[in-house]
C-alpha cells in the first residue's frame, strides 16, 4: 500500500507541469473598446467584437498584434507584450517541468490590454 501510494505520488509529480496545466498554451484577453462593436483581428483572422474575451495562441515567436476595425474610425494596433509566467516558477519542485513549459510556450504570458479608445477618422 505504502508503495502504490509512493508510486501515485511519483507520477504526480512527474506529469505537473505548473504553467502548462495550470495555464494551457492559449491565454485569455479581455478586450474592450469605449466604441462597443469594434471587430478583434488576430493573424488575420476575426476573433470577435467588443466588448469580448478572446483566446491567443503563446508563442515566442514575434506575434502580429490585435487589430481593432470599426467602420468610421481609424484601426487600432495593439501590440502582444510578452512577460513571464509566474505559475511557472512552482517548478522548483521538479526541474525537469521547466522543460515542458518552455517547449508549449507556457512559460510566457501575455500583459493585459487596457480599455481602447478608437480614434474617429476625420471628414
Amino acid at each position: 500500500m505504502r508503495t502504490q501510494r509512493i508510486f501515485i505520488i511519483l507520477i504526480a509529480l512527474l506529469t505537473s507541469h505548473c504553467a502548462y496545466v495550470l495555464t494551457g498554451t492559449k491565454q485569455r484577453m479581455r478586450i474592450v473598446t469605449r466604441e462597443p462593436g469594434a471587430e478583434v483581428w488576430h493573424n488575420n483572422q476575426l476573433l470577435d467584437t467588443t466588448p469580448c474575451i478572446v483566446r491567443i495562441q503563446r508563442s515566442y515567436e514575434d506575434q502580429q498584434p490585435i487589430m481593432l476595425k470599426k467602420p468610421g474610425y481609424e484601426t487600432q494596433s495593439i501590440p502582444l507584450k510578452r512577460k513571464f509566467n509566474e505559475l511557472a516558477a512552482l517548478n522548483f519542485i521538479l526541474p525537469v517541468n521547466w522543460f515542458v513549459d518552455g517547449i508549449t510556450s507556457s512559460i510566457i504570458r501575455y500583459g493585459a490590454i487596457d480599455t481602447v479608445a478608437m480614434k474617429r477618422i476625420s471628414e
